[in-house]
C-alpha cells in the first residue's frame, strides 16, 4: 500500500479520521520542531511551541482551504507560536534597518570551532525575523511564495530580509573563511 498524500490525509482528517492527523503529525513534526528550534535556540521551548502548533492545527484544520498549502499553513502556525513566545519573554526587540544581530557581534562570540558549528552559531545569533526566512529558505527549501505565506509578508519583504541575513552572515563569516591577504 502506498503512503497517503498530504491532500488525502487532510481530506480524511476533515472527514473525522483521527489516524490521518497522526500520520500528518508524524510526517511534519520533525521539520516543524527543527524550525522552531532554529528560531528559539531552546529545545524545551521549541517542543512546547511545536506541540501547541499541532494542537491548534488539529482544532482548525477545517479552515485550511487547500490541502496543497498544508506545509506553509503548519509553518505559519508554529511561527505564530514562536512569535507569541517572543512577545511573552520580550526577547524580540525593535528592529532598525542596520540592526540584524542580537547582542555582541559574532566575531566576538565565536573564536574557534568547526565550520558547521560556526555557521550554526551565527545563524542562531540572527534576530528571529531574519533567522526564520533563512531557515525556511535554506533548510526547508521553501519558495519565496511559501515563505511569504508562512510569515504573512510580501515576497519582496521576504527577499529583502533574506538578502540582509545572507549579507550579514557573509560579512561576519569572512574573517573565518575568507582568503587572508
Amino acid at each position: 500500500m502506498h503512503p497517503s498524500t498530504d491532500d488525502q490525509l487532510v481530506l480524511r482528517f476533515k472527514a473525522g479520521d483521527r489516524e490521518a492527523f497522526g500520520e500528518l503529525y508524524a510526517r511534519y513534526r520533525p521539520r516543524v520542531y527543527r524550525f522552531a528550534l532554529k528560531l528559539l535556540q531552546n529545545s524545551d521551548q521549541a517542543e512546547d511551541c511545536t506541540q501547541e502548533a499541532f494542537l491548534k492545527a488539529g482544532r482548525t484544520v477545517g479552515g485550511l482551504l487547500e490541502a496543497s498549502s498544508l506545509r506553509a499553513w503548519l509553518f505559519s502556525i508554529v511561527r505564530n507560536e514562536v512569535l507569541e513566545h517572543f512577545r511573552k519573554t520580550r526577547r524580540n526587540g525593535q528592529l532598525t534597518a542596520d540592526d540584524v544581530w542580537n547582542g555582541k557581534s559574532p566575531h566576538e562570540d565565536v573564536v574557534t570551532g568547526e565550520t558547521t558549528e560556526i555557521v550554526q552559531h551565527m545563524i542562531g545569533l540572527l534576530k528571529s525575523e531574519y533567522r526564520e526566512v533563512l531557515v525556511l529558505r535554506e533548510y526547508e527549501q521553501m519558495s519565496y511564495t511559501e515563505i511569504a505565506a508562512v510569515t504573512g509578508d510580501s515576497e519582496s519583504s521576504v527577499k529583502s530580509r533574506l538578502f540582509k541575513a545572507r549579507k550579514a552572515l557573509v560579512k561576519t563569516l569572512k574573517p573565518y573563511f575568507g582568503k587572508k591577504s
